[in-house]
């Protein structure tokens, strides 16, 4: 009878230890498969939210009225190159969000602290990119509103005591520059009424070697002269004449209305 062998000691731990390979290799790629996905669909929803924000800025831009003014300054006066405001007044909606969408209160669009995370894992600074007005907060907050913004710990007032409605979060810097076409040159700050011919906005996000750039370009409206009249429309024409009155004492004007009717 053929007796029958088991395996070795040394076997088995051979066995064992080319099976804790496969595992471990085998986990490996599941998780970086995993992070892969997950790290796709994080910037896919990113880019998805920069993309609203540059498309409602292209939109706010490209619709202002001829009243509506732009202003332009630095944050803190002291660091010219650091953060700006970048106010937007004369147009009732621009970035129609809050309690009141059509307002006549300048709207703001400034870089702000990440009151939850304010720094990133390098020790520099996260943004968020808001917007503020002065009755974007209603008084009582017992309504509710669509797109409508409470006071939060994630929302806190500023040194002004003004409030913020965030649109984009993660943002590590935003730069804006005005180009003025007379002088043919890029600026950091405008006070001017009149508008700029062009915006240039630099957004780079959390991670993201290179910043974002993009410009755009203002509508040019320009008031002409009317020409002739509507067809199917009337119009009075008033006439003065003068006469002499019988005794030479002076002159009296005439005033008669003619209908005119167009053919």
């Amino acid at each position: 009878m053929r007796d029958k062998k088991g395996f070795s000691l040394l076997e088995v731990v051979i066995a064992l230890v080319i099976l804790g390979m496969i595992t471990t290799t085998l986990f490996a790629i599941i998780r970086g498969s995993v992070k892969g996905a997950a790290d796709i669909e994080r910037i896919q929803s990113e880019n998805d939210q920069v993309h609203r924000f540059l498309e409602l800025c292209r939109l706010t831009f490209q619709s202002l009225p001829n009243s509506a003014t732009l202003s332009l300054k630095p944050i803190d006066s002291n660091i010219p190159e650091g953060p700006q405001e970048l106010g937007i007044a004369g147009m009732p909606t621009a970035f129609a969000f809050g309690a009141n969408p059509v307002s006549y209160q300048e709207t703001i669009i400034a870089l702000g602290l990440n009151a939850l995370n304010p720094s990133f894992e390098d020790g520099t600074p996260r943004y968020n990119i808001g917007i503020s007005r002065a009755d974007i907060i209603p008084a009582t907050n017992t309504e509710d509103l669509g797109g409508e913004l409470t006071a939060n710990p994630e929302n806190p007032p500023d040194e002004q005591g003004r409030y913020w409605m965030p649109l984009l979060r993660e943002v590590a810097n935003l730069h804006w520059r005005f180009w003025k076409e007379s002088s043919d040159e890029w600026l950091d700050e405008w006070s001017e009424t009149a508008l700029p011919d062009l915006i240039e906005v630099q957004l780079q996000m959390e991670g993201r070697l290179t910043p974002l750039r993009l410009v755009f370009a203002l509508p040019i409206k320009t008031l002409r002269e009317g020409r002739g009249q509507p067809q199917g429309s009337t119009s009075t024409t008033t006439t003065t004449s003068t006469s002499s009155n019988p005794t030479g004492q002076g002159q009296q004007p005439a005033t008669t209305a003619q209908p005119t009717t167009p053919r």
